[in-house]
């Protein structure tokens, strides 16, 4: 073998060398720069005022099952604005609530329908929205020192019954044959927020929102939750069962 080849295969050893120790600098900086942050703690007594977030959102009824993705808006107490989107990105409908007021916009049909949480139809899963208020409400998502289950009563009556983990950290409530579960708590500015809940009620309605990038005590103003129902053609909300039911 020439003197030549000799010396260049004594080099190749070195060579490994020098690709082993760039593949494990490689390996640890791509390990450093996936690492997770570390999360914010908790801060005690912290409490979603306002959320705006991307959603997905999933319903399961007696007679059938319907999902998409979206967005939510929330302020407390009571006002609500969710956007549903068709897969193409455009609007396929806005629900909004105000106190009991509730206004279901079909941009496509220029067509709003406006009544009460009472008059949303029985079948289609939109009654479980008259859940998201007593989701939102009442009982702290972080309650350091409370662990185990925590009755209360509320001012109509109503009694809910609340379970906290070690943490104090809300894990789901029931009341009256509802149930809301919380799950995968994240720290938005050190307030606890769940990336999903999960709504049952009594009528077998089943709602799975899960959140994307959640804000959380950011600014929402009464025009983002007002619905533009200028050039609209309003309908009675209860009216919208027999629209459904067409289709």
């Amino acid at each position: 073998m020439p003197v030549t080849d000799w010396k260049q295969h004594r080099r190749l050893p070195a060579q490994c060398t020098f690709l082993f120790l760039l593949t494990i600098l490689i390996l640890t900086t791509l390990g450093c720069a996936t690492a997770p942050k570390p999360q914010e703690p908790f801060i005690p007594g912290a409490t979603v005022e306002t959320l705006a977030s991307g959603i997905s959102l999933s319903v399961t009824s007696p007679e059938g099952s319907t999902g998409g993705t979206g967005y939510l808006l929330y302020r407390r107490p009571d006002r609500f604005h969710v956007v549903m989107l068709t897969p193409f990105g455009t609007t396929a409908l806005e629900f909004f609530a105000k106190g009991d007021t509730v206004t279901v916009l079909v941009p496509s049909k220029g067509i709003a329908y406006v009544g009460s949480f009472g008059d949303l139809p029985a079948k289609g899963g939109l009654q479980g929205w008259r859940m998201m208020r007593w989701v939102v409400e009442g009982d702290p998502l972080f309650a350091p020192g409370t662990t185990g289950t925590v009755e209360r009563t509320d001012a109509g009556g109503r009694t809910t019954v609340a379970r906290y983990d070690g943490e104090g950290l809300l894990q789901g409530k029931t009341s009256e044959g509802s149930e809301a579960v919380y799950r995968d708590y994240q720290s938005v500015g050190g307030v606890p927020f769940p990336a999903t809940i999960e709504l049952t009620d009594r009528q077998g309605v089943q709602v799975k929102i899960s959140f994307d990038e959640p804000e959380v005590n950011a600014p929402v103003d009464d025009g983002a939750l007002t619905p533009k129902l200028e050039g609209v053609t309003i309908l009675p909300l209860a009216s919208l069962a027999g629209a459904s039911s067409s289709r």
